[in-house]
């Protein structure tokens, strides 16, 4: 399974476009190399200098764009570490090159390697990051309907062999049309984005939220029961009342009608979520705002 990364849709859409342009500016940068060991063409002052690797489009963007969600991933601080060791090696090899006009053998095959390296942890990075990419929603960046399916397929079987409780929760904005309607659907599209980061911000790391469709959302509540998912649902429908979305010069309030249903080691996961969705139905059918829990 591709790394899960923690960045916005803009931070993806730059990281596969810097990404994409490193493998090709690299392969430059290395011809640009060899021209000068072998045709004893003029070193470009990027390949000598000693901070080249942060003067770099790659290092550029690394050192001084990137947010810190980004910098803390760990497959790019394995990238960064190395290359760093790789404009730092072929330095070393100009600066042999221009000292004695040849370069060690072994020296140079370490940088081959490094190369090597580096333009493959790129392109990995890259189709990694597309996938991901391609496993969330564009507007609220959660993670997309098919991708919460296959994380609640994964859920329910390892449920199932150790019989350890879960919750499935589906949540709907109410009156979500009206707010389009009164507002336009930019504004809708803010207020989607505002619930998508409070649910984002208030679970833990262990559960899931996904965008199901239009103003829904599909929540799992891993290793939790009937009674905390009560608990917790209540707190995240409380706090979605106390949302205040800023849009023009006004603030548009909301609430959120929750309906759950408990792991069932008898049902397939589907039939769970489906349950869920009828809860939702009654909570709407109830008066709204308020959280459900589905009865056999």
């Amino acid at each position: 399974m591709s790394p899960r990364y923690s960045f916005t849709a803009d931070e993806i859409n730059e990281a596969i476009e810097i990404l994409e342009r490193a493998v090709v500016n690299h392969r430059s940068w290395y011809e640009m190399l060899l021209e000068g060991l072998v045709c004893q063409q003029p070193f470009n002052e990027q390949i000598i200098d000693p901070m080249a690797h942060t003067k770099c489009g790659f290092g550029c963007w690394y050192y001084q764009s990137v947010s810190e969600a980004l910098r803390a991933a760990p497959e790019f601080s394995v990238l960064e570490s190395i290359h760093k060791e790789m404009h730092d090696a072929a330095r070393d090899l100009v600066l042999q090159y221009q000292k004695n006009e040849q370069v060690s053998l072994q020296d140079f095959r370490t940088l081959n390697s490094t190369k090597a390296e580096v333009v493959e942890l790129l392109s990995r990075m890259r189709d990694s990051i597309v996938a991901q990419h391609h496993s969330f929603d564009g507007l609220t960046g959660l993670i997309n309907r098919r991708s919460i399916g296959l994380i609640l397929e994964k859920n329910h079987a390892q449920s199932i062999r150790s019989n350890a409780p879960y919750a499935l929760a589906m949540i709907d904005i109410d009156f979500f049309k009206s707010i389009n309607d009164n507002y336009g659907h930019l504004a809708g599209d803010e207020v989607l984005k505002a619930v998508s980061r409070f649910l984002t911000k208030s679970l833990r790391e262990a559960d899931s939220v996904g965008r199901y469709g239009g103003e829904e959302f599909l929540l799992l509540l891993p290793d939790t029961d009937a009674r905390v998912a009560q608990q917790v649902l209540e707190r995240l429908r409380q706090g979605i009342a106390e949302l205040m979305v800023p849009y023009d010069d006004e603030l548009i309030s909301l609430t959120a009608s929750i309906g759950y249903a408990s792991f069932d080691s008898g049902n397939a996961v589907w039939e769970l979520v489906k349950d869920a969705d009828q809860a939702l139905y009654q909570a709407k059918k109830n008066g709204r705002n308020r959280v459900v829990a589905f009865r056999f």
